[in-house]
């Protein structure tokens, strides 16, 4: 048996039991071991040769993968001085409980561990170590854990993301403290993390903890996020109440997405602040009831998404100052209150409004319209409905008789969830730059504007529109001809041009 480059041993193999094997394995830069239930230890104890051997693999050996070894109860102290080692994955092995508490070797960047349910805590060498090149950090669906670090993640860490880890309740237990005057000695969980995403981790109470605060504390900071942090996902975190205090000016974060954290109450101060963020998604978070008193970020803000926060009081405060976004989405939840005097940003080139009436409502009756809106290119509007609104699309302006304008910029139009609109206006036919027209669930649309469809049509899809549908019948429907001009025509879901 011999080995060039990389092997894969699977139960069939007597693992490293062999000095003939493990001549082979010297060579190998990528190692392998699936399915192997019995296997408890990757050498024996007293085989000080053979442990000898496997620390000849450190000169190239730079890949280890351990796959479903059921049995493997821990690791040997001699595999962690594997120097040219870079990137170690395990997974399903499911009887193994701790790592060696020894520093991770000098060259290691990335290490990937899953389905690991007996494992309770990693190294405190691993963090604390500051010859440390671990920059990818992955774990999932490892039940056992309740934290990642006691106090620091490790200083060179870029990406730490958590998955399916049942029973993690932070990150760092005594992480965020800072006891001196001077600001600039703020400790922070990782100088150069980028990147933080926790998925589906119903235990997490906060990302960073803190300890016992001492008598002689003079100035404390909790919870900061690090500085260099561009992207921040937490989602499926039923008991998180808090991500951060507060945040700093001086943070990188680009990014940040929460989903489905039903327990949490506030957002970081200090949100306006962040002035390299382009994008927030708040999503299914039925606690939160407000936004920073300071508001969001002007300077590089594109997208926000608020939705399904049932309890949310008010959007955020000077929205239409955000001169640099381009996508907003409003969707369901509670219903907020009217637009500030001011409005929405003239600027968007999206907009998603579904199931806010109040919003809608705001809109229509200061007389802003959407025709403000000269770079609009998506709109989509669903579920903003009563008994008053909404019998045409776009509503008329009942003081001059004649519909709301659009802004002629528009390409995609969406009309959804409205049971009592009737018909669309004839302004719909003015949208020459219109290629895409989505109506759904409106079971009362029965008419088309007299002059037509926009020629620039490309596609056309119309669902659960019964009243509508029955006149776009290719036999006999009053509609039909309105319909030849479009490529693409589907009603509920069947592609009428089809061959």
């Amino acid at each position: 048996m011999s080995f060039i480059g990389e092997a894969i041993l699977t139960a069939s193999v007597d693992l490293l039991s062999h000095n003939e094997l493990l001549q082979d394995i010297c060579s190998l830069k990528t190692l392998t071991i699936d399915s192997c239930p019995k296997l408890q230890s990757l050498v024996a104890e007293e085989e000080k040769d053979q442990q000898q051997q496997l620390r000849e693999l450190s000169c190239r050996l730079e890949c280890l993968r351990l796959r479903e070894c059921e049995g493997l109860v821990k690791l040997p102290q001699s595999s962690f001085s594997l120097s040219s080692l870079r990137e170690i994955d395990i997974y399903k092995c499911s009887s193994l409980v701790s790592f060696p508490e020894v520093a991770l070797p000098s060259k290691l960047k990335k290490i990937l561990i899953g389905e690991c349910d007996a494992l309770k805590s990693l190294p405190e060498a691993w963090m604390c170590d500051t010859n440390s090149s671990l920059e990818i950090l992955y774990i999932e669906y490892c039940h056992s854990l309740t934290y990642i670090a006691a106090v620091q993640l490790p200083s060179s860490l870029k990406k730490l993301m958590i998955w399916c880890c049942d029973n993690i309740r932070t990150l760092t237990v005594e992480e965020g403290i800072q006891s001196s005057r001077s600001s600039s000695n703020r400790r922070y969980t990782s100088s150069l993390l980028e990147k933080l995403e926790i998925r589906d981790c119903p235990s997490l109470t906060c990302i960073f903890s803190k300890n016992e605060l001492p008598a002689t504390l003079e100035s404390l900071e909790v919870g900061n996020l690090p500085p260099s942090l561009k992207s921040l996902r937490v989602y499926g975190c039923s008991k998180l109440e808090s991500i951060a205090e507060r945040l700093d000016n001086n943070t990188s974060l680009e990014t940040t997405s929460v989903d489905d954290c039903e327990n949490l109450k506030n957002l970081p101060s200090g949100l306006h602040n962040l002035r390299q963020l382009r994008g927030i998604t708040i999503r299914s978070c039925g606690n939160l009831v407000s936004f920073p008193e300071g508001g969001l970020p002007c300077a590089k803000l594109r997208r926000l998404t608020i939705s399904d926060c049932e309890r949310l009081e008010a959007l955020p405060k000077g929205l239409h100052n955000l001169t640099s976004l381009q996508k907003l989405t409003i969707r369901r939840g509670g219903e907020l209150p009217s637009l500030e005097e001011d409005g929405l940003p003239t600027n968007l080139q999206s907009l998603n409004i579904w199931g806010n009436m109040e919003i809608w409502k705001s809109m229509i009756e200061r007389g802003w319209g959407f025709h403000r809106f000269s770079s609009l290119r998506e709109l989509i509007i669903q579920g903003c409905d009563d008994d008053t609104v909404m019998v045409s699309f776009p509503l008329e302006d009942k003081r001059l008789g004649t519909a709301l304008p659009l802004p002629a910029s528009l390409t995609s139009l969406w009309i959804q969830d409205f049971p009592n609109l009737e018909r669309l206006s004839s302004s719909i036919v003015d949208l020459q730059n219109l290629t895409h027209l989505y109506l759904y669930d409106c079971p009362k649309l029965k008419y088309f504007p007299e002059k037509g469809l926009p020629s620039s049509l490309l596609q056309l899809q119309i669902w659960s529109c019964p009243l509508i549908e029955e006149k776009c019948r290719k036999d006999g429907g009053q509609y039909w001809d309105l319909l030849t001009h479009i490529p693409s025509v589907a009603i509920d879901d069947k592609w009428i041009f089809d061959d």
